[in-house]
């Protein structure tokens, strides 16, 4: 199943918030037309936020939802906004219509409860987001009407998929010895195009980064703007995007310094793209045609 009949059979979720606004209505004796949401990105991690897969359905769900419902929102508050936020926001924000972006709070970490209170009223407010209201037998996560993220059943995982990278036309390989890393670097001319990769080892782990130079300073060290971490391509390939912000050479690295017995067998796909290329690419029409 493509991902936009996902997106169309999922989207009968949007319609849930009319159904809060027709019973707000009645009971108020007022109609209710705009919504206040409340997105929580605590859970936000640096392989989803730099996730190409999980920003394509992102972007995918924003066009979704500005299409159907652009005067619902009355405001979005976002909470728990960390530094894996900051890299993925800059992304979706291209696509969003001003009129939305600007009801659009980024809350940070600390001290978001008494920003959520400003808005809505302490007694309608769960108490694990800083109100008083709980559930009847006092549960403060409210349970009986907040649906919380769960751990995905067993029986919804996947077997471990074949390795197809390695056989697609354009990639390249790598092999990394034990105690060794290897460092690719691209210029970028254009401030505000993306680095766009997909890779996956042969076995086992690779750690990656990625870290950028301006090419006025070259010879300051360079910064580190996606910290290394180590990630496994046991189910399918790592991809992910980062807008470079600014011009100058980005360096990305693949790092098996760790290990002490393995090499690693590398075979990637990583270029330099305009907006304007993401969103013309095969995938990225496949993903955005409803």
């Amino acid at each position: 199943m493509g991902r936009s009949k996902l997106y169309l059979e999922y989207s009968q979720t949007f319609d849930n918030p009319s159904l809060v606004s027709l019973l707000a209505s009645s009971l108020l004796g007022k109609p209710i037309t705009q919504i206040t949401y409340i997105h929580n990105f605590g859970d936000l991690t640096f392989a989803k936020a730099t996730n190409k897969k999980a920003i394509e359905m992102l972007l995918l769900g924003i066009h979704l939802f500005q299409d159907n419902y652009p005067e619902r929102t009355k405001i979005a508050l976002q909470i728990n906004t960390s530094i894996y936020y900051n890299m993925m926001f800059p992304i979706l924000k291209k696509i969003v219509a001003s009129e939305l972006l600007n009801k659009v709070h980024a809350l940070g970490t600390e001290g978001w409860e008494e920003s959520l209170l400003k808005h809505i009223d302490a007694d309608q407010l769960p108490a694990f987001l800083g109100g008083n209201r709980t559930d009847p037998d006092g549960n403060p996560l409210c349970y009986s009407f907040v649906v919380h993220p769960r751990d995905v059943p067993e029986y919804y995982y996947l077997k471990k998929s074949e390795k197809k990278l390695s056989s697609s036309p354009g990639v390249k390989k790598l092999t990394i010895t034990r105690f060794s890393k290897v460092e690719l670097t691209f210029e970028v001319t254009e401030p505000n195009s993306f680095l766009v990769w997909e890779f996956e080892t042969k076995y086992r782990d690779i750690a990656f980064a990625v870290y950028f130079q301006e090419n006025s300073l070259k010879q300051s060290k360079p910064v580190e703007i996606l910290p290394k971490q180590r990630l496994d391509t046991y189910y399918e390939p790592e991809t992910g995007i980062y807008k470079c912000i600014k011009a100058g050479t980005y360096i990305v690295v693949f790092d098996n310094s760790y290990s002490w017995i393995h090499s690693k067998e590398i075979y990637y796909k990583i270029s330099i793209k305009g907006f304007d290329e993401i969103e013309g690419s095969d995938e990225k029409t496949n993903a955005l045609i409803m």
